[in-house]
């Protein structure tokens, strides 16, 4: 299955007041893996280190916060859809609500 419609059936399972989502991402051919970190850069995928179940990790924000649109994420994985990389994709966890920080005291 393609990187663009995994996608899509991960977003479909969101809840629909989600705000941010850590999605996972895998590539099956490791020396694939310098293709999937220059077509995930645009998204700000994350390359992880170690023993892990994924290769990267992309913050996604819906409306507002810390992390890539997800049109964005879509267009990224498009690029590795278009380059013949394949793996899967999944949600590593996602929140429904986000608090704004709070105002410092101190200054302007």
């Amino acid at each position: 299955m393609a990187y663009t419609d995994s996608f899509d059936a991960v977003l479909d399972e969101l809840a629909p007041d989600w705000a941010v989502a850590e999605c996972r991402l895998t590539v099956d051919d490791p020396l694939r893996l310098v293709d999937a970190r220059v077509a995930l850069a645009r998204a700000n995928g994350r390359p992880t280190v170690g023993q892990s179940d994924h290769d990267f990790a992309v913050t996604m924000a819906r409306t507002q916060g810390r992390g890539a649109l997800p049109g964005v994420v879509r267009s990224a994985l498009r690029t590795l859809d278009d380059r013949g990389v394949t793996g899967r994709i999944w949600v590593g966890a996602a929140y429904d609500a986000l608090r704004p920080a709070p105002a410092h005291r101190y200054g302007p």
